[in-house]
């Protein structure tokens, strides 16, 4: 299955992930790597998720002002220690040995921080080709992990269908006996995607807004006399206009390339900028028809053959520092002007002695859409529990990992987006040290993160593929709208029934 992956550090660096889907710039990357033996077994826990609890109760409250975040604890409380050292098993993405990403920032955390006052020992097994698909091979050869990172929308994206199937079991009794655990504090509109038939089946580890966060090269819109809002109040029409100011054809500069089409993350954000939607709230059918999303993925197309703002969408690169790729490659070499992706290249463009970029970079949020309007989607991953066997040990970590320290200290440390909690987006070490764009973000979205709407039979990496082929021949120029929309419409909604 293929699946547009930008939740961590955004686009461009080739890595073991293996490029499926869609071609060109906005192709689907999912994460490779090796198994390992299951942990020794060890003495059940007083706790059983395995029986049926109760749903925890649905929480309608707002999201925590600055204010309260500011005023809430900055040190998180230390595990509990386990009467004997314990072993657990976590399957994780790609890379617990890599120099940067998710895995070897939880693989870091966990010598250092976790088992020193836990007693718990955290073995992570690097999931190969991705741990949806992995997680279903242990499963059937009954060697499942102690917990498992919970694919959404990357790593096999099969995270709440593995819920719904006994692999992932549910967390409420765990929550409702831990009184240091606040269920509240998480976004609420992540949390949901979370939970499965109303149980809770996975903390969020890193989460963002999505793929609405615009990075710019600050020499050159000075160069141009142009200022960019880094708050976001400015307009699209405004956006195209500074884009051309930007763009020198005869210096191979270039104002703006979008990832065109990209569905779920980038797809779903330009509908949305127009009012528009992928799925109905049911996840039983798609909306790409209507008016809205027609309007937003038309403009993503005039950007390139009606305004001029990239030669080539499918454009290749080379020679770029990294040996990065599309429009981060781009970017890095100095030749374009602005990108937008999630907030998780902040990480990357902000770190202290980075060899990415060699000029001030901008952060802004994306200008409104039509009336106004933002797109935005809930994304990220979380973790779970998978076997109960020491499902006491496993919940301390994944209190521990969700934590508003490792929250913050992820960004830091190479894992790209921050934690998926509002402390930890208003927190004052990452606005300082790092960019105030996350305050931004919830600033404009007084609401939280708009809903992530997925496919009812769980069918999103399929629905994903079929989507995005015909929408590639739209954005090569080489179908209409009308025909993309559908032949799009006709395979994706086959695939929902």
């Amino acid at each position: 299955m293929s699946v547009m992956n930008l939740t961590d550090i955004g686009m461009g660096r080739p890595s073991r992930r293996r490029l499926l889907g869609i071609g060109g710039s906005a192709l689907s990357l999912l994460l490779a790597a090796c198994g390992g033996e299951a942990a020794p077994a060890a003495a059940p826990a007083k706790a059983d998720p395995t029986k049926a609890p109760a749903a925890a109760a649905a929480t309608t409250a707002p999201a925590p002002t600055a204010a309260a975040a500011a005023a809430a604890p900055t040190k998180a409380p230390a595990p509990a220690a386990a009467t004997a050292p314990v072993t657990i098993e976590i399957l994780t993405r790609d890379g617990v040995e890599a120099p940067t990403g998710h895995s070897q920032f939880y693989n870091n955390q966990a010598k250092k921080n976790f088992t020193p006052d836990s007693k718990i020992t955290v073995q992570f097994v690097d999931a190969k080709p991705n741990v949806g698909e992995k997680l279903f091979v242990l499963a059937a050869a009954n060697t499942l992990p102690d917990g498992s990172w919970f694919g959404v929308v990357a790593d096999g994206e099969n995270g709440r269908e593995q819920a719904q199937k006994g692999i992932f079991k549910p967390l409420d009794d765990l929550i409702k006996q831990d009184s240091r655990f606040e269920k509240n504090i998480f976004f609420k509109s992540f949390m949901d995607v979370l939970a499965v038939a109303g149980k809770q089946y996975a903390v969020p580890t890193h989460t963002h807004y999505g793929t609405n966060v615009l990075y710019y090269n600050k020499n050159l819109t000075d160069a141009a006399g142009v200022k960019i809002p880094d708050d976001g109040s400015w307009t699209i029409d405004e956006f195209i206009e500074i884009a051309k100011k930007l763009t020198k054809k005869e210096a191979d500069q270039w104002g703006y390339w979008p990832v065109a089409s990209g569905f779920s993350e980038f797809g779903a954000f330009w509908v949305r900028q127009f009012g528009g939607e992928y799925f109905d709230e049911e996840g039983k059918k798609l909306l790409i028809d209507s008016p809205e999303a027609r309007a937003g993925l038309e403009w993503v197309h005039s950007t390139v053959y009606k305004h001029l703002l990239i030669d080539d969408i499918n454009r290749k690169i080379e020679g770029a520092p990294l040996n990065l790729t599309g429009q981060r490659g781009l970017f890095a070499m100095g030749k374009l002007a602005m990108h937008n992706t999630t907030p998780g290249l902040v990480a990357e463009y902000k770190k202290p002695n980075q060899t990415e970029v060699n000029f001030p970079v901008g952060i802004a949020l994306f200008p409104k859409g039509k009336d106004g309007k933002r797109g935005t989607q809930a994304s990220g991953s979380g973790m779970g529990l998978t076997k109960v066997d020491k499902q006491a040990a496993v919940w301390e970590w994944l209190k521990f990992v969700s934590n508003k320290d490792n929250g913050v200290e992820q960004v830091f440390g190479g894992a790209g987006s921050p934690g998926g909690r509002t402390d930890v987006w208003n927190d004052p070490k990452l606005l300082k040290e790092r960019d105030p764009i996350y305050t931004t973000i919830i600033k404009a979205f007084p609401q939280g993160a708009g809903t992530l709407r997925l496919p009812a039979n769980f069918k999103l990496g399929q629905v994903n593929t079929a989507v995005n082929a015909e929408f590639k021949n739209y954005f090569d120029n080489k179908s209409s709208l009308a025909d993309a929309v559908s032949k799009a419409l006709q395979a994706g909604n086959e695939l929902l029934k």
